[in-house]
């Protein structure tokens, strides 16, 4: 800490050479700060109160909620329409002050940001008042953009804002209608290519995946034709090798024909389950089981009924035979055609596995154009149901009340600037000036204030130093200067309190002088 203090002690003793300098400086940025405290433009406030209700149920709902800025804005979008502004800066000579139609639109826009709009309550009717504020550095011209500003928003009429919503209802009846036919324009063209691409474009525009689906279903029919064909050679050699039927005529027992269809059934199944699955597969060893039992039964049953069953049986088991062989055949040349079909269009596709890729990213591009079309089309149909609707409203009696509680009115005495804190931060500044030049030039020009500097900086131990003995001329001289030193700041200081307590009047001639 007593370092510390030290080395500030140091740099105070060693800017105090360029006390002069100091002086001359603060005494130039003081006069410059206070011809700008005295010069800067008064503005002047004018404030009116007016009581608006819309009576209208929308408003009136959001007022209440949370968010009761809504009515805010929607009051501050009447009083600072675009219109309104434009005949306020007419009528109020603010016009005069833009030169070109791009100043005048910058003006409009600064009157949009400068007009303030605030509610002076959040309930009850409070809730409906609402504070209109505008500045100028002409009191009389604050006062006139106050007044005709509520004077033109009370000339609106209902049929003027109703003008507005049909006008723009119109628009979008003509931008839905443009949207519908470019729509339908572009589904046409979807379809087109649809209907050009048919065999490369499916519903989803997935090629690969019908590809892909084609060829599994292509393997299923294979391994099914195979197991029929195999199935068929089983039934034709059983039957070739079936005896001869000598079919008198009579009559089959009852129940032994039924049993041996049962057996003819599951010994089909059992082949087909083996070119499906092994022996030790538990589906295999099921039906080896049940055609065990069933051939079991019909022996038992050949047995009661004896010689007689054996020609008659033989023929029903022959014309079974026969009958299954048929299937089998039919089964077959239903899977062959159903593979060479899959063959035929698993080719076709093959073929045009190149261009695919490239239809189906020009499907996918006019399906997004399509849904971008739709989703724009849906949105026009909904603000225009919702346009039509306040339409709707508005013609059903929505009014708006406008009635002025307090007048516009500008006080004589400018609310800014802020002279007496303008000339504070003036002398801050200039003090603050001059001892940072002083240090500055301390620091570009520096000398040893102390035998403990020069062996800081330069390592020198320094064994003693000899103190200066001024005459009593010099030290007569010496105090001289610091009485002018202390004099030119204490006339500096007296200037900037001399023109902080006559700030008022020294300030009207000031800018009565500039004007």
């Amino acid at each position: 800490m007593d370092q510390a203090l030290q080395h500030v002690l140091t740099e105070a003793r060693g800017s105090w050479r360029f006390r002069w300098v100091a002086m001359a400086t603060a005494w130039l940025v003081g006069l410059v700060g206070i011809f700008i405290a005295l010069t800067v433009p008064d503005r002047f406030e004018a404030r009116a109160q007016v009581f608006v209700d819309t009576r209208d149920p929308l408003i009136t709902a959001s007022a209440r909620g949370a968010d009761a800025e809504v009515s805010v804005a929607y009051v501050r979008r009447l009083l600072l329409s675009t219109p309104n502004l434009e005949q306020v800066a007419e009528q109020t000579a603010l016009d005069q002050r833009a030169e070109t139609a791009e100043a005048f639109q910058r003006l409009i826009t600064g009157l949009q940001q400068q007009i303030e709009v605030a509610q002076v309550g959040r309930g009850g009717f409070e809730a409906n008042l609402y504070t209109i504020a505008y500045r100028d550095t002409d009191r009389d011209i604050a006062e006139n953009v106050v007044q005709v500003l509520l004077d033109s928003f009370q000339q609106q009429s209902l049929e003027g804002d109703l003008r507005d919503d049909i006008q723009a209802l119109s628009f979008l009846d003509q931008q839905i209608d443009d949207y519908r036919r470019r729509l339908e324009e572009a589904e046409a063209r979807v379809a087109d290519f649809r209907r050009r691409n048919a065999g490369l474009v499916g519903a989803e525009g997935d090629f690969f995946n019908r590809l892909a689906s084609l060829q599994d279903e292509f393997r299923q029919v294979t391994t099914d034709l195979r197991i029929a064909r195999e199935t068929r050679a089983s039934l034709a050699a059983r039957f070739r090798g079936g005896a001869s039927v000598d079919n008198d005529g009579d009559a089959v027992p009852g129940g032994l024909l039924e049993l041996e269809n049962q057996v003819l059934q599951a010994e089909r199944q059992l082949d087909e389950l083996r070119l499906r699955y092994t022996d030790a597969h538990p589906s295999v060893i099921t039906a080896q089981e049940t055609l065990d039992s069933l051939s079991t039964r019909l022996e038992r049953r050949r047995r009661e009924l004896g010689p007689l069953s054996s020609s008659t049986t033989s023929a029903a088991v022959l014309e079974n035979f026969s009958i299954a062989l048929t299937e089998a055949e039919i089964q077959v040349n239903q899977l062959a055609g159903r593979q060479r079909d899959l063959r035929q269009r698993i080719a076709e596709l093959q073929a045009k596995v190149e261009v695919a890729p490239q239809l189906e990213a020009e499907l996918a591009g006019l399906n997004r154009d399509n849904t971008v079309l739709r989703e724009q089309y849906e949105s026009l149909l909904e603000r225009r149901e919702l346009l039509s609707f306040d339409i709707d409203r508005k013609r059903q009696g929505r009014q708006i009340e406008f009635n002025i509680i307090e007048p516009p009115m500008a006080p004589e005495f400018a609310v800014e600037p802020n002279r007496q804190m303008l000339l504070i931060l003036a002398l801050v500044a200039a003090l603050g000036a001059g001892a940072g030049v002083a240090f500055i030039l301390h620091q570009l020009r520096p000398v040893f204030i102390t035998g403990r500097s020069i062996y800081q900086e330069l390592g020198i131990p320094v064994l003693g130093s000899v103190s200066m003995t001024w005459t009593k001329s010099a030290t007569s001289e010496l105090r001289r200067v610091e009485l002018l030193f202390t004099v030119g700041l204490l006339l500096l200081l007296g200037v900037f309190g001399v023109t902080f307590m006559s700030l008022t009047d020294i300030s009207v001639y000031a800018r009565n002088m500039l004007a």
